[in-house]
């Protein structure tokens, strides 16, 4: 840890440290290996100019990335028409870098292996039915994994683990996106960054923001028009009930006065999200199919 100054804990392995008259981040990653990653990473894009992240100083501890604190920032907001067109601004940017940087010769960055960890999520999903059941719903259940399913046998005939491949952030939450009093966004949290298909990303940014223009996907396209580009293969991995899986799974894993106040939220929004997932299928193989 960091000598002087007044340091305050933040998360598990984040604080926040104030030291003459600065502020800072310390995160403190459980590997010398992942601190690597991540300060490996922040060099690249800083030797190419990338505008949308915040640098890192320098530290005596190998397992420690220090960076400037961002006063006054905010989390993305996917509901949001200035927070979607800003963000996926970024993240094109983001994608582009390959054109600029060898990612896959770094040699800290490993491939992102969609199918593996979607076969894994739904496993743990079924291998809890009887704890899930009684929260869920024996049909929400039901539907949620045969969508899941049906997702995945579409999904292993055309997905191309090598198309487009680049930088990929690895989790396009929304507070990843911060926003400083200035309107400029930078991203933050590379601790899951790896290499795949820009694709792949935008797919996963989409799940994330689909409940914000209440599932429907053509109305996203028709406001971010790029978006009409995508791989069929990309556009098969909105298929997939990802949220839905990830959130039931994690609600699992709260005492029970966290799991109440969380399950009114995750009802309403499993409830949404099935009650549009039809139209939503309807409207991708529209798109893989043209």
């Amino acid at each position: 840890m960091a000598a002087g100054g007044n340091i305050r804990q933040i998360k598990q392995n984040v604080w926040k440290w104030d030291v003459g008259g600065k502020r800072y981040s310390l995160k403190k990653y459980d590997s010398a290996q992942q601190a690597r990653k991540v300060r490996r990473i922040h060099d690249e894009l800083e030797n190419i100019g990338f505008p949308h992240v915040l640098p890192i100083i320098g530290s005596a501890d190998e397992r420690a990335v220090i960076q400037p604190w961002l006063d006054r920032a905010r989390p993305a907001d996917y509901s949001s028409r200035a927070g979607r067109d800003r963000t996926l601004s970024v993240l094109r940017m983001l994608h582009a870098t390959s054109d600029q940087v060898n990612w896959e010769g770094t040699g800290v960055l490993y491939r992102y292996p969609l199918i593996a960890k979607w076969e894994d999520r739904l496993s743990k999903f079924r291998n809890q039915k009887k704890n899930l059941v009684p929260l869920v719903g024996s049909k929400h259940y039901d539907a949620i994994v045969y969508h899941a399913e049906e997702a995945l046998s579409a999904i292993r005939k055309t997905y191309d683990p090598e198309e487009d491949c680049t930088l990929l952030h690895g989790d396009v939450v929304h507070h990843n996106f911060l926003k400083g009093p200035d309107g400029k966004y930078v991203m933050i949290d590379f601790d899951l960054a790896c290499t795949g298909p820009s694709g792949t990303e935008t797919a996963l940014w989409i799940h994330r923001v689909l409940s914000h223009v209440d599932f429907d996907l053509d109305y996203l396209c028709g406001e971010q028009p790029e978006l009409g580009l995508l791989s069929a293969s990309s556009f098969n991995l909105l298929l997939y009930p990802n949220e839905l899986l990830r959130e039931w799974l994690y609600l699992l894993t709260l005492d029970e006065d966290k799991q109440r106040q969380m399950k009114a939220k995750l009802d309403r929004f499993t409830d949404k999200a099935l009650s549009a997932w039809i139209p939503l299928c309807y409207q991708v193989s529209k798109r893989v199919n043209n």
